[in-house]
């Protein structure tokens, strides 16, 4: 895939973050995978399975991720934040 293309895709997902249409990081977990993934240098799998648990992503590859888009890594961490907070409720224990 010749660069131009690759640098297209990333700059979509791009405007994607910066116009606040990415509620939650699963929310790309369809546009290009595979080509995230191996820029972040982790298998396709388990990239998915950060999007939905992205509190699993290493500093290293937000920064990558941001670098790879050309983000704000604020950006990215306050979408995470986001998805985070509005995961599920645990309830707390009633002490006797």
């Amino acid at each position: 895939m010749p660069n131009e293309e690759k640098n297209n895709q990333f700059i979509a997902i791009r405007s994607m973050f910066q116009s606040g249409s990415i509620k939650k990081m699963k929310d790309i977990e369809k546009l290009y995978p595979t080509s995230v993934a191996k820029a972040i240098r982790i298998n396709h799998s388990r990239y998915i399975q950060k999007l939905y648990h992205p509190d699993e992503f290493t500093i290293k590859q937000l920064i990558l991720l941001s670098n790879l888009l050309d983000l704000d890594i604020q950006v990215l961490f306050d979408v995470i934040v986001k998805q985070l907070n509005a995961g599920p409720k645990l309830g707390k224990k009633r002490l006797s």
